[in-house]
């Protein structure tokens, strides 16, 4: 979303609301799966501090992403409060703020930065999916397989018999 700041830019302590629903380019279909095909939404204020705008406000949104144990289909909600700076593209000074040109912020990255950061690591269905068979792929959760779970690492066979050779003394 592009906002117009012009107008707070001339007093110092000045704010506007800022709300919006929609999608962000570049955040529909990620390579780990996930599909963001729902607008985002956002609703907070814009703050000029001294030069410096800070944004915060709070983001909704929707997203689709497979269970990393069975596969299932799922549909998330994620809710998280922003909090970002933005200074001049002439006043860089700190790496850790975004940058705005002339009279205009662009707030999509400072909002794809953070929901990427508030992502879960794994997605799973259910705290006790159990997955798919490693051998057949049949997802344990609808059935059981008839895979025989003995397989030895290569590396720890010679650790087999151990104890079996110490009860035998």
């Amino acid at each position: 979303m592009i906002i117009n700041v012009s107008d707070i830019l001339k007093i110092n302590g000045a704010s506007l609301n800022v709300e919006f629903s929609e999608k962000i380019e570049g955040l529909e279909t990620n390579d780990n799966g996930l599909v963001f095909d729902s607008p985002v939404s956002f609703k907070g204020k814009l703050t000029n501090e001294k030069g410096t705008l800070r944004l915060n406000g709070y983001v909704d949104l929707q997203y689709k992403v497979k269970c990393y144990r069975c596969l299932k289909d799922l549909e998330r909600n994620m809710s998280f409060d922003l909090n970002e700076r933005f200074v001049s593209s002439n006043n860089i000074a700190d790496s850790d703020v975004y940058t705005y040109n002339g009279n205009y912020v662009d707030t999509d990255k400072a909002i794809k930065d953070n929901i990427i950061l508030n992502l879960p690591m794994k997605h799973i269905c259910d705290v006790g999916c159990r997955g798919l068979c490693p051998k057949c792929g049949t997802n344990l959760n609808e059935r059981e397989c008839n895979c025989r779970e003995d397989d030895i690492n290569p590396r720890m066979e010679a650790l087999k018999n151990f104890f079996s050779d110490k009860n035998n003394e």
